[in-house]
């Protein structure tokens, strides 16, 4: 969550760039689900 917030303040305090910012959070939620995924699969 840290990183997530340093990510924030760093791309706000200089000009925003969007594809940047946009694939971060992609990469991150893809790191969630595919985790999540992974998860389910060794529980069943």
């Amino acid at each position: 969550m840290k990183l997530i917030l340093l990510m924030y303040l760093k791309t706000t305090s200089m000009k925003i760039n969007w594809k940047r910012v946009a694939l971060y959070v992609l990469r991150v939620i893809e790191l969630i689900v595919s985790g999540a995924a992974g998860g389910a699969m060794t529980q069943m």
